[in-house]
């Protein structure tokens, strides 16, 4: 596969992006692909593995190792180097749902895994999928694929992001008809609202979903189960059906004053600020000449600080609560790198302000302000272990004062809401809904972030497609047995 010594001829390129100064003068995606040729090369640049780790799919130590989806990396990554590009996709698709949306955001998980990382640096995996996905569309290689006959089941599912869209694709392939509901006015949950434009085009989403539709996938927005329509009318309706709802509660501070003017959950700061964007129409939550504490520091945290750098901020500190990684990785391949990593986001703080934002092992102690946030109190923390799990300890004689006007709580998510659970007609004792394979009641199935706790879109995708293999499995291929 790939060229033999593709590995030592060229070196590794990523999608080709603006300069900071110019790509935060607005939330367009800044990246372009590369030209076909330094394509091919960096398709090349796959080892043709005895052992391809890539696609493994599989954990260790309970980690994920591989690509989740077992993606045929180096197949396609061959037919792309010998310019076989339609014959490339095909085999991505093959395995792939959504190519597009794990080329653009994932983490790729493949990459950390390349035995081409054990002494170099990794094939771009990533950006040779967002290719070929995007090759695809372009080229009109990737047409509605309508289904002639149905099975004569109904399947509904609760919620359009990866998880849900995946699910409903797979649904559908295999004869079911499929509604998705959706509680907010446009699709794509995660997808839509969780991530900005300039890292995932809103465009991109809407394609996906215009094709679904299409393939006979029904879409359903604006409306709640359980509130706006009871889940008895849902159930009298369908024969399966599948939450697919997210991670609805996030995790807050539990500090006096936490519910002050100025201090937002960073999913209601970023979803708000996409449908503004959207509609052309002045942002609601607008940080313009403000000083901004982001507590957090996942992709959550980083999409913040990008969102506030084209915002125009006047300043921005990012809180993490975790020690600074080290600069090389500590855990030794396979595994993936526990190194310090500087995303977009806060690489564009970095630049802008002229400084680091980041303060590790810094949380919130104290809120000031009276009706509005005015500043907060941070404190230094060490995790210790205590009764086998980890906890957080004061570090003596480290409190300082910051001003600010606006807290962006991106501290992650404790599961579904209790009111939620009792109305979809769950029991309410867990936050995340967990369940032995994906079945929870008959002809009921949870999926997603809702079953496992937040996670990677690619997961999710996984997870989506795995349920709908599930209950594939109990209702299609036992009937006909």
């Amino acid at each position: 596969m790939g060229k033999p010594t593709g590995f030592m001829e060229y070196e590794r390129k990523n999608r080709i992006e603006l300069p900071v100064e110019e790509r935060i003068k607005s939330f367009a995606d800044f990246h372009t692909s590369l030209p076909k040729d330094i394509q091919r090369q960096q398709a090349a640049r796959c080892m043709n593995c005895g052992v391809p780790f890539c696609q493994s799919a599989m954990k260790i130590d309970g980690k994920n190792v591989g690509c989740p989806l077992a993606n045929w990396i180096p197949e396609w990554n061959h037919l792309l180097y010998l310019g076989l590009e339609e014959e490339a996709y095909r085999r991505l698709e093959k395995t792939a749902p959504f190519p597009e949306f794990t080329g653009s955001v994932c983490p790729a998980l493949c990459e950390a895994v390349c035995c081409c990382s054990i002494h170099d640096e990794a094939v771009g995996v990533r950006s040779n999928e967002l290719y070929l996905a995007e090759l695809a569309f372009a080229k009109n290689w990737i047409q509605p694929k309508v289904i002639k006959e149905r099975n004569g089941l109904k399947a509904c599912v609760i919620g359009s992001g990866p998880a849900g869209l995946a699910c409903a694709k797979r649904l559908n392939e295999a004869g079911f008809s499929v509604t998705v509901y959706e509680k907010n006015r446009r699709f794509g949950g995660l997808l839509m609202y969780g991530i900005p434009n300039m890292k995932l085009d809103k465009s991109i989403v809407e394609r996906r979903i215009r094709l679904l539709e299409e393939e006979g996938i029904k879409f359903i927005g604006n409306i709640k189960i359980g509130y706006d329509i009871s889940i008895e009318e849902i159930k009298e309706k369908y024969d399966e059906i599948v939450f697919a709802c997210g991670t609805s509660l996030p995790r807050g501070l539990n500090l006096e004053k936490d519910s002050l003017e100025g201090i937002y959950y960073a999913v209601d700061f970023l979803s708000m600020t996409t449908e503004d964007y959207l509609l052309k129409r002045n942002f609601t939550y607008d940080l313009k000449d403000k000083r901004v504490v982001i507590v957090g520091g996942g992709d959550t945290a980083n999409d913040c600080c990008a969102t506030a750098v084209r915002m125009q901020a006047k300043d921005i500190i990012e809180l993490e609560i975790t020690k600074e990684p080290p600069i090389k990785p500590t855990k030794e391949w396979p595994y993936y790198p526990n190194q310090k990593k500087t995303d977009y986001g806060v690489e564009e703080a970095n630049i802008v302000l002229h400084k680091d934002i980041r303060k590790y092992q810094t949380t919130i102690c104290r809120i000031y302000g009276k009706d509005k946030v005015e500043g907060v109190r941070i404190k230094k923390v060490e995790s210790v272990i205590e009764n086998g799990k980890m906890v957080f300890r004061d570090i003596p004689n480290t409190e300082e004062d910051i001003v600010c006007d606006v807290i962006l709580l991106a501290m992650g998510f404790l599961g579904t809401k209790k009111e939620d659970l009792r109305r979809y007609g769950m029991k309410d004792d867990s936050f995340i809904v967990s369940t032995k394979g994906h079945r929870y009641a008959d002809h009921i199935s949870v999926c997603g972030d809702m079953k496992n706790g937040q996670s990677l879109v690619v997961l999710a995708i996984k997870d989506g497609l795995d349920c709908a293999e599930e209950i594939i499995e109990k209702r299609v291929c036992k009937k006909k047995t």
